[in-house]
């Protein structure tokens, strides 16, 4: 065992040993769990995420902030799309070190197990959504206004 991968069983034993801070989806079936690794504040944000499910296939999302994601443990496969329309797929395995802006769409697809992450954010600077054929809408007309992160209206 290499000591990334103690040091990312270390954290992951150490901040599970208490409820999730944040759940999206139902606390049965939860599509990620969130720990607050330092208090949230509208500055700066360090989560561990557990990401249990892939994301909704009907469209990218994007953020409202800067952020950084270090997988600590498991794999997804992250879709983008770049310049011109081409799809792009990029598998994402324990030790990499991605960094998206606000405006940059992604999906994110598991492919078995969980996944975990270390997730950085810088202050929010916008609202967000999911990138739809018709346009951008925001997470609110997409997901299931209801029950948080449960599937929705979607890009119809």
């Amino acid at each position: 065992m290499t000591i990334r991968q103690r040091l990312a069983d270390r954290l992951i034993a150490a901040f599970t040993r208490r409820p999730a801070d944040f759940v999206i989806g139902l606390r049965a079936d939860p599509y990620l769990q969130r720990w607050w690794v330092i208090p949230r504040n509208p500055l700066v944000n360090l989560y561990l995420h557990r990401i249990l499910r892939s994301d909704d296939p009907r469209a990218l999302h994007d953020h409202s902030y800067f952020n950084v994601s270090i997988i600590l443990r498991g794999s997804y496969i992250e879709h983008t799309i770049a310049a011109g329309g081409v799809h792009r797929r990029t598998l994402r395995e324990a030790g990499s070190v991605t960094f998206r802006s606000p405006w940059r769409a992604h999906r994110l697809e598991i492919a078995q197990g969980a996944a975990w992450s270390l997730f950085f954010t810088g202050p929010r600077l916008r609202a967000w959504g999911f990138h739809c054929p018709g346009g951008w809408i925001p997470w609110q007309a997409f997901t299931a206004p209801d029950d948080q992160g449960q599937v929705g209206r979607g890009c119809e």
